[in-house]
């Protein structure tokens, strides 16, 4: 058995799950995109469609993504570290110098994602230092391109299918 449970030992063990990258994104009143690179994603339901991320209150963005009422989970795909890198960044300002589509609602879809997820916020739960925005999806969008994933602190691409036959 492992030593007891520390904030360090707890980063490594979940560092270990490859998780693939998530940038949240968002507009505010004035129409201002703003965004964060999450991995702390996850569908909770089909029957509603739902939601959640989970955010630091220290990000930069929570304040903003407090104030919103909806959000676009979009997946990154192979290639789209440099977004993945500016929306985790505490000191990113200015417009997102990347490529937006918008959906029905007007919210900001990255172009190139591997999916896009338009939600209207339903819930935020405070848990720890994180709070937990669940969400009812209202539009998917999706493309054909590899994801990108997040492993030991390093970008990776997903392997091609074992067969067994």
């Amino acid at each position: 058995m492992s030593p007891q449970a520390t904030k360090d030992l707890f980063r490594q063990a979940w560092a270990r799950f490859p998780t693939g990258i998530a940038v949240i994104t968002f507009r505010q009143a004035d129409g201002a995109i703003h965004g964060l690179t999450a991995n702390a994603v996850c569908s909770v339901s089909l029957n509603p469609l739902l939601v959640l991320v989970c955010v630091d209150h220290n990000s930069r963005s929570y304040p903003m993504l407090m104030a919103a009422s909806r959000f676009v989970m979009n997946f990154l795909a192979q290639g789209q570290e440099d977004i993945s890198r500016f929306f985790a960044s505490r000191d990113a300002k200015g417009h997102p110098p990347f490529r937006f589509r918008r959906t029905l609602h007007g919210d900001p879809i990255l172009e190139g994602s591997v999916a896009s997820l338009d939600a209207a916020i339903t819930e935020r739960n405070i848990a720890g230092d994180h709070t937990i925005f669940i969400a009812r999806v209202e539009e998917i969008d999706l493309t054909d391109v590899p994801p990108l994933v997040f492993h030991t602190g390093k970008y990776s691409a997903v392997a091609p299918p074992i067969h067994t036959d």
